[in-house]
C-alpha cells in the first residue's frame, strides 16, 4: 500500500509535470516555472536545458543505488552527474520534457526529490569519513539518515524563509566546518556518553558569518529535538520581506550572539519531537585476497601518499581518495566507481565536499592493483591526479550557472596548467603542496559561494568590474582564514589589492602559494 509519504511525493511530481507542461507549450516563462521546480532542485541552465539535483544524505551512496542511477541517466540521454561541495549529484543537461520521467524514475530507486533547493532544508553534509576516520569519536552517518527521514515528512521545512542548512562532523578538527552551517552538530563525548557540540547561524555568500554555540553537550539522542526547534525559530524569524537578508545568519546578526542563543533556547524548551535511535552501520573489512600481488604501476608510490589516509579500523585499512576530474562522471563512469566499491571496498561510496569520492575501508595490499585499475579502466580521465587540470576546487560557473560571473572551471584549469609547470609531476614539492591546492583553493564564480570560498586559505570570487570601457570578469582574491577553535574568521580580500583579470590570476596564486607553504 502507498503511504502518505509518497501519496503526497507523487503529487508534487504531477503538479511540477503539469508546470513543465505549461512552460514547453510555451505557456510559461524560464523564470515563471522556476518558481515551481526549484523547490525539489531543478535549475534551467543558461544553455536552455535543466539541472536535476539528487539528495544523498550525508554522501553516502551504495554501489547498487549508483548504478541504478546510473541506468535512469542512460535511459534519459543524461550525460553526466556532477559531485557538488554538498555532497549531492546533480544531472545536468536535461531537457525538460525528460524532468519528470527522470524525477519519477529516481523515486523508485530511493531517491526521493523534495527540498533539494528552494526555501527548505537542504542535503544533510556529513563528514565523508565518518565511521572510519582515524580521529572521529564516533560515526554520525546515522544520526544524519535519521534527521533527514524525519525531516522529509516535517512541512514546516518546506515552506522557510531561505534555505536551511545542516552538517553533522565526526572528528574535533571539523570544528570549523560545523560553525559554518545554519546548525551543525559536532561529535564529543562527556563522561563516556555520545553528544554533540551544537552550533547555528553560520554560513557563507554575500555575507559570510560564522555561527554562535548554542550547546557545549547536546545528548546524542536529543539531536532532531534541535533541529526542530532550529527550524521554527528560522520559520518564525527569518526575514521574509528581503530575500538578501533571509538566511538564519541574519537573525543572529540582527539579535547579537547573547539574544539569539536565549532565543533558540526558548524554541528549544518549548519542543518536542522523536528521539535518535544511534545505529551502527556496517564497516565490515574486506578481505584482500583477490586483488594482492599486483605489480606496481608507475607513479604508485606518489599516488599513495597524497590518495591514501590511515583509517580507525587498523594499520592495513586506508581510505583512498578517488580525485573526480570537474566533479564529473558519465553513466558509464558512475558504474565503473561503483565496481571498484565492490572490488575493493566496502560496496559504497562517500561523496566529498571537493567534488570527489572516498573509497573504504582497502586494505593496503590491494592498494597496487587498485591504482592499476584507475589508470586502466579509466584511460580518458584523470581518478589519480597525475594534473591538477580538473582538481582545483570551484562551483560550475558561468558557463553553466545563470547568475554566475566568472568562467570558474575555465580559470581554475589555467591555474592548473600554471601549478602543472610549477610543480613538476611526482616532485617532492608537488606532493607537499598537492593537499594544500586540493582543500584550501576554492573558486566561487559570484559572492554565492557555491564552492566556500571564504573558508579558504586562498579564496577566489568572481565580480565585474569596468576596465577601459569594458566590463571584464574578474576576481577577487581572499586570504586569511582562521579555522582554530575560539578564533574562527573568514578569508577576506586581500587589502589594497585590485580585483584581478583572469589571465593574470595564475601567477597571483602561485605567489600565494609560495607564502602559505613556506
Amino acid at each position: 500500500m502507498e503511504s502518505e509519504e509518497q501519496k503526497k511525493l507523487n503529487q508534487i511530481y504531477l503538479d511540477i509535470k503539469a508546470k513543465i507542461d505549461e512552460f514547453i507549450a510555451g505557456k510559461m516563462t524560464a523564470n515563471e516555472l522556476n518558481h515551481f521546480v526549484t523547490v525539489i532542485g531543478i535549475y534551467e541552465q543558461r544553455n536552455g536545458k535543466f539541472m536535476v539535483r539528487v539528495r544523498i544524505t550525508g554522501g553516502h551512496i551504495t554501489a547498487e543505488t549508483t548504478n541504478k542511477l546510473a541506468a535512469v541517466m542512460e535511459r534519459n540521454g543524461i550525460p553526466y552527474g556532477h559531485i557538488t561541495s554538498r555532497q549531492d549529484i546533480q544531472l545536468h543537461d536535461v531537457p525538460a520534457d525528460i524532468i519528470y520521467k527522470t524525477v519519477v524514475e529516481c523515486d523508485q530507486i530511493g531517491l526521493p526529490f523534495r527540498g533539494g533547493c528552494g526555501n527548505t532544508y537542504r542535503n544533510i553534509l556529513v563528514s565523508p569519513d565518518s565511521g572510519f576516520a582515524s580521529e572521529q569519536l564516533f560515526d554520525v552517518s546515522s544520526y544524519a539518515q535519521q534527521l533527514n527521514d524525519v525531516m522529509r515528512n516535517y512541512d514546516r521545512a518546506f515552506g522557510l524563509p531561505r534555505k536551511f542548512k545542516i552538517g553533522f562532523f565526526a572528528s574535533p578538527d571539523e570544528e570549523f566546518n560545523t560553525a559554518l552551517q545554519d546548525l551543525g552538530f559536532l561529535a564529543v563525548i562527556k563522561n563516556g556518553v555520545r553528544g554533540f557540540k551544537v552550533y547555528s547561524g553560520g554560513g557563507m555568500g554575500r555575507e559570510s558569518v560564522v555561527g554562535v554555540k548554542i550547546f557545549d553537550f547536546l545528548p546524542d539522542h536529543e539531536a532532531i529535538r534541535c533541529a526542530f526547534a532550529a527550524t521554527a525559530l528560522f520559520d518564525e524569524h527569518g526575514d521574509r520581506t528581503n530575500r538578501n537578508r533571509a538566511r538564519l545568519r541574519f537573525v543572529l546578526e540582527k539579535l547579537g550572539a547573547e539574544a539569539f542563543v536565549k532565543l533558540f533556547m526558548q524554541y528549544f524548551d518549548q519542543t518536542t519531537a522523536p528521539a535518535v535511535v544511534p545505529k551502527n552501520i556496517d564497516y565490515s573489512l574486506v578481505a584482500a585476497d583477490t586483488f594482492k600481488n599486483e605489480e606496481p604501476a608507475e607513479g604508485l608510490s606518489n599516488w599513495h601518499k597524497h590518495a591514501a589516509t590511515p583509517t580507525g579500523l587498523g594499520a592495513d585499512y586506508v581510505a583512498v581518495r578517488l580525485y573526480i576530474p570537474y566533479g564529473n562522471l558519465t553513466p558509464a563512469q558512475w558504474r565503473a566507481v561503483a565496481t571498484l566499491s565492490k572490488d575493493f571496498g566496502n560496496g559504497f561510496l562517500r561523496l566529498m565536499q571537493p567534488q570527489d569520492i572516498l573509497l573504504a575501508p582497502v586494505h593496503i595490499d590491494v592498494l597496487p592493483a587498485l591504482h592499476r585499475r584507475l589508470l586502466n579502466d579509466f584511460p580518458d580521465l584523470d581518478l589519480t591526479l597525475t594534473s591538477f587540470k580538473g582538481h582545483l576546487l570551484s562551483c560550475v560557473g558561468s558557463d553553466v550557472c545563470k547568475i554566475g560571473i566568472l568562467p570558474a572551471p575555465e580559470l581554475a584549469d589555467l591555474i592548473a596548467k600554471e601549478m602543472d609547470q610549477y610543480l613538476p609531476a611526482d616532485s617532492p614539492q608537488k606532493l607537499e603542496k598537492l593537499r594544500f591546492l586540493t582543500s584550501q583553493l576554492r573558486i566561487s564564480g559570484c559572492h554565492n559561494a557555491c564552492s566556500g570560498h571564504p573558508a579558504a586559505k586562498i579564496g577566489i570570487q568572481g565580480q565585474k568590474k569596468r576596465i577601459a570601457e569594458k566590463l571584464e570578469a574578474v576576481g577577487i582574491i581572499c586570504t586569511g582564514v582562521s579555522d582554530q577553535p575560539g578564533s574562527f574568521s573568514f578569508s577576506k580580500p586581500i587589502e589594497g589589492a585590485d580585483p584581478v583579470l583572469i589571465a593574470d590570476l595564475p601567477g597571483k596564486v602561485k605567489t600565494l602559494l609560495e607564502s602559505q607553504c613556506s
